[in-house]
């Protein structure tokens, strides 16, 4: 397989054509957070409707807003500049087919997390998620990145971000998907449920993001890459033990709840909290490489 070149990082990806990354990542998580909300929102002030053809509808173009907004912000704008990353529909597709052949079944089938987890504890809950769903989200997306964009499709650091992203993308699909075609919930917990599913892959694989970013570039410490990979489990742990309980019952098997407002906000703030960990790390060592390079300047982000 042919390994595209690898620029200096600390130079810029505009000084090589490569299309910069989280800007366009701020406004993605910005526009989905807005579209949930106001869903959310609406469907506390609106009273309920039992059209299950509408209730479909809405919930099935929900499922795929993360998706169309990826496609418009992030996919399309690739093929104005001089060196895209052409693996990005490629990554999100095969990710969205590992969840369906192995990451859900293995949850449900070997593990069957929503027939115990829910009644424990709290603590006990971050810990069984970590272990369980965590371990096979993140590990079946490190995998995909691995043999798909490791290290051949790497030029710059935000390639890493771009990648991850687009693997978040795929894996969140297929579980929104299966959800919303399994329990028919109303336009107002599908978009608790996509909101959910959007913000637990993405908040984790900017953290698998960083581990591969430090190991490439950076030639890390080796135990850099599996310390990511742990963060990551553990960011995907916490929001999933964390909002059934905000809500009035668990979400995988009976929708939304009383409370989505409660959801809302603490799957707005775990996302901005995510972004802004990951964005200052990111932006930290890409200073720190910079300054190594002394003379070179220059930088891929705000």
């Amino acid at each position: 397989m042919a390994q595209f070149p690898r620029f200096n990082v600390s130079s810029g990806a505009e000084s090589y054509g490569v299309l910069p990354v989280w800007r366009r990542f701020s406004i993605l998580v910005s526009a989905i957070i807005l579209v949930c909300g106001i869903t959310i929102l609406s469907g506390e002030a609106l009273p309920a409707t039992r059209d299950a053809d509408f209730n479909r509808i809405a919930a099935l173009m929900l499922t795929s807003l993360p998706v169309l907004l990826w496609l418009l912000l992030s996919v399309l704008p690739e093929a104005r500049v001089d060196r895209p990353r052409r693996r990005l529909i490629g990554v999100a597709v095969v990710s969205g087919l590992t969840a369906s052949a192995i990451g859900l079944p293995l949850a449900e089938g070997f593990f069957v997390v929503d027939q115990w987890l829910p009644l424990q504890s709290v603590f006990q809950r971050i810990v069984g998620y970590t272990l369980t769903a965590g371990v096979i989200d993140v590990g079946l997306r490190f995998l995909v990145l691995r043999y798909l964009i490791y290290p051949q499709a790497l030029r710059v650091r935000s390639d890493g971000v771009a990648y991850a992203l687009a693997a978040a993308i795929g894996y969140s699909f297929y579980l929104t998907l299966v959800w919303v075609w399994r329990l028919e919930p109303t336009w107002n917990q599908a978009a608790v449920y996509a909101l959910f599913s959007f913000t637990i892959q993405t908040a984790s694989s900017l953290f698998i993001a960083l581990g591969i970013i430090e190991s490439y570039f950076g030639d890390a410490f080796p135990l850099v890459l599996p310390f990511n990979l742990l963060i990551a489990m553990l960011v995907a742990g916490i929001i999933q033990a964390l909002l059934p309980g905000l809500l009035s019952g668990p979400l995988s098997q009976a929708g939304s709840g009383d409370r989505p407002l409660f959801g809302l906000l603490f799957l707005a703030a775990s996302m901005t909290v995510s972004v802004g960990i990951a964005y200052f790390l990111y932006s930290n060592s890409e200073r720190r490489e910079r300054e190594a390079y002394g003379s070179q300047g220059g930088s891929d982000g705000f």
